[in-house]
């Protein structure tokens, strides 16, 4: 699917649930090279989905991965299609130790119900397919990587995850931004150790200072409107931290009792997220002394 002439969007089948839209994967090509952003699912039908696509495209040498995050949704298809085509995975250096610990109680963007054990083992084996991709050049802030006459910028993002990047684009004005903005809705944040909600809320502050008229992100469609998006984005995560302060003030002390009324119909699939969407307002209202623990789970204003 072709965005513009050098971005492409490559579907695939949904192949699990992480929410109502699939991962994006996509292709930028320039003077015989290309570069994916981010994977997919390691799934048969979704790999071959994206093996096809480039296939279909012989006059393309694809030299990069680029994973967004190392949440198994961008990244378990990763190194299938580096045997594929002899790509290198990218990855920024504070993600590797997460996408390796497969077997760790790292935070996903979906929970499993307890008693849904087929699907429990779909989430080990897409995390075993991720840790498999251990990058090849782990980049940084700013690091630039080559596309034909085409460079792609890191930008350090992180907030959803530690080490989540978004990669620039200049010459296309296109700004690809994973799980850190999504084209509907809002992203999960993890509270500390896993992310971080003042540095989400920084990285999207930052993002609005580049010269973009296009987002790309890792869910949902293309935002034109990029500036509007991220303060739509900014500006709920500030509404909530309101709220948080209100409910705490009503004697709401902790995250699941101000569950309800947050989030008052949630799929009982993403409880355990939700849960801890609130847990990072807290930590980051804690940072910056306008609560404190009162107690195991329990919180009080300051």
């Amino acid at each position: 699917m072709e965005i513009t002439p050098r971005i492409h969007s490559i579907p695939a089948p949904t192949a699990f649930y992480t929410g109502p839209q699939a991962p994006n994967v996509y292709l930028v090509a320039d003077g015989g090279e290309g570069a994916l952003i981010d994977s997919g699912f390691g799934d048969e039908q979704s790999v071959r989905a994206r093996l096809d696509y480039l296939r279909e495209r012989p006059q393309i040498k694809l030299r990069y991965i680029v994973l967004t995050h190392h949440h198994f949704d961008h990244s378990s298809g990763a190194h299938q299609l580096r045997q594929a085509t002899g790509a290198e995975i990218v990855l920024h250096a504070r993600e590797e130790r997460f996408l390796r610990d497969w077997q760790g109680d790292i935070p996903q963007d979906v929970d499993v119900p307890a008693d849904q054990q087929a699907v429990a083992e779909q989430v080990r084996r897409f995390r075993r397919q991720a840790a498999e991709a251990a990058p090849d050049i782990a980049v940084a802030d700013g690091g630039m990587l080559s596309v034909g006459g085409l460079i792609l910028e890191a930008v350090h993002t992180p907030g959803h995850t530690l080490g989540s990047v978004c990669i620039y684009l200049g010459e296309e004005r296109a700004l690809f931004t994973g799980d850190t903005a999504l084209g509907l809705g809002t992203v999960a944040v993890l509270p500390p150790p896993h992310g971080d909600m003042r540095l989400y809320l920084e990285s999207l502050e930052r993002l609005k200072g580049y010269d973009t008229a296009l987002m790309l992100p890792g869910h949902g469609r293309p935002v034109q409107d990029v500036a509007r998006k991220l303060q739509e984005l900014i500006d709920h995560r500030r509404e909530r931290e309101e709220q948080v302060l209100r409910l705490l003030a009503d004697g709401k002390t902790s995250p699941r009792a101000m569950l309800g009324t947050i989030y008052p119909e949630l799929d009982r699939r993403i409880i355990p997220m939700a849960l801890r969407q609130i847990e990072a307002h807290l930590a980051k209202l804690a940072e910056e002394r306008r609560v404190e623990r009162a107690g195991e789970g329990e919180w009080r204003l300051r």
